[in-house]
């Protein structure tokens, strides 16, 4: 079935009251790291890199990161992901050990003190043999430590783990945790431990024939025994834990920038059960301007769509295409002081030739996700707004970037709404 692609965009005068942001006002610890006023500076203190024989360990997020904490109610949770990068700068290819408990993480509260942390129980400690990979000279690789934020006892929680790819629930005993948590600049850091042990690893070096390769020949792993040699610590990064506030705690406000799930009608009914129907939905973001500055906001790859299911799974999607344009001037909007901006993305509840409900959200140009199987229920939804360019860039025929120019006072950094409830009943 054929999705028209599109997005609608209205601008209105603000009319939602502004709300000032308490922690923004909070004194800087001694050990919190300097912002800069300038936003075109989009990875700052968190991209600086620890240097320690060539190899360069860091976190990779933009300046400003502001998570929303979820409501104190059971299975409601906010997820999210770190990353974290190692660069080789060595003359020399590098093992690196990629197991569940490689990355040992820190987070300091907006006191400057670390956080009570509990390990896994099942930490492999010592010797032993380790999954991982051979970094190769000058090359970049990264992984990922997600995040679940919820409420255990009245205590607001963080647990953080590798991704996993089947379907069990995440054992708080099985992964680093940290509680007690509450609005305010926090930090975070990641130590990697050299091990000891055999590293088992698929050599990217490795060559086959065009027969092996058509006849689907696996790459053998090979072991290389390790000693442990030290630690490699990234730099402390910055994020925000921030209270949601507005009409049903929707919104959240980070340094006077608004930004809510808007979903103007919650009861939702489905389509009927054929191939040809599907019905469109409102479901946007909010952006309303409360500073005194003119800001622009890119409507490009900025929005990234989560649904909480009615047995409290979550899923993230990213947009995927077979074709995609490029960010133009007309994707980044100013908003004015007193002004809101709201973004609807093409967004449509369809029976799919499955046997099944999906609904599908269109970027604008060309993107597109969807979330499967859904039935009738009470389900959350809300956008990630995720920005780091202030530039566009310019490509000649061939597709090779020949200049980027950029865009003034363009507002990046991460922000994750808070959930909105909305029912899906059937017709």
């Amino acid at each position: 079935m054929a999705l028209v692609i599109s997005a609608i965009v209205v601008v209105t005068y603000g009319s939602i009251q502004a709300v000032g942001n308490e922690n923004s006002q909070v004194e800087k610890v001694t050990h919190m790291a300097s912002r800069k006023s300038k936003r075109s500076n989009k990875f700052q203190q968190n991209s600086l890199q620890l240097k320690e024989n060539g190899l360069q360990l860091k976190v990779e997020l933009p300046e400003i990161v502001a998570l929303s904490i979820p409501e104190n109610k059971s299975g409601v949770t906010a997820e999210f992901s770190f990353t974290v990068s190692l660069t080789n700068n060595t003359p020399a290819p590098i093992p690196l050990a990629i197991d569940d408990d490689a990355l040992i993480p820190e987070i300091f509260g907006p006191d400057g003190q670390a956080l009570h942390r509990r390990e896994p129980i099942n930490r492999q400690v010592g010797n032993g043999e380790y999954h991982g990979s051979l970094v190769r000279v000058r090359q970049q690789i990264s992984t990922s430590m997600e995040g679940r934020l919820s409420w255990q006892n009245n205590l607001l929680q963080l647990i953080l783990h590798r991704p996993t790819y089947d379907e069990s629930p995440i054992e708080l005993d099985k992964f680093w945790s940290f509680d007690t948590l509450g609005s305010g600049e926090y930090q975070v850091r990641f130590t990697y431990e050299t091990p000891t042990g055999t590293i088992v690893y698929t050599n990217p070096f490795t060559v086959f024939s065009i027969k092996e390769l058509l006849e689907g020949k696996e790459v053998p792993l090979e072991r290389i025994e390790v000693a442990g040699t030290g630690q490699l610590v990234t730099p402390l990064a910055n994020f925000r834990l921030i209270q949601p506030v507005g009409l049903n705690n929707s919104a959240v406000e980070v340094d006077g920038i608004r930004f809510e799930t808007f979903i103007p009608e919650r009861l939702l009914t489905l389509p009927n059960k054929n191939d040809n129907s599907y019905q469109s939905v409102q479901i946007g973001m909010r952006i309303t301007n409360n500073t005194p500055t003119p800001f622009y906001f890119s409507f490009y790859g900025s929005f990234y769509p989560e649904l909480i299911m009615p047995d409290g799974k979550v899923q993230r999607r990213g947009y995927a295409n077979d074709w995609m344009r490029g960010p133009e001037e007309s994707d980044f909007l100013l908003v004015t002081p007193g002004k809101s901006v709201t973004f609807f993305p093409h967004i449509s509840l369809f029976w799919t030739n499955h046997s099944q409900f999906s609904l599908g959200v269109s970027s604008g140009y060309g993107g597109y996700c969807s979330f499967d199987q859904l039935k009738p229920g009470i389900y959350h939804f809300r956008f990630q707004y995720y920005n780091t360019s202030d530039t566009i860039p310019k490509k000649n025929l061939a597709g090779e970037s020949i200049e980027s120019r950029p865009i003034e006072k363009v507002w990046t950094g991460w922000v994750d709404t808070p959930f909105v409830e909305f029912r899906l009943a059937q017709p």
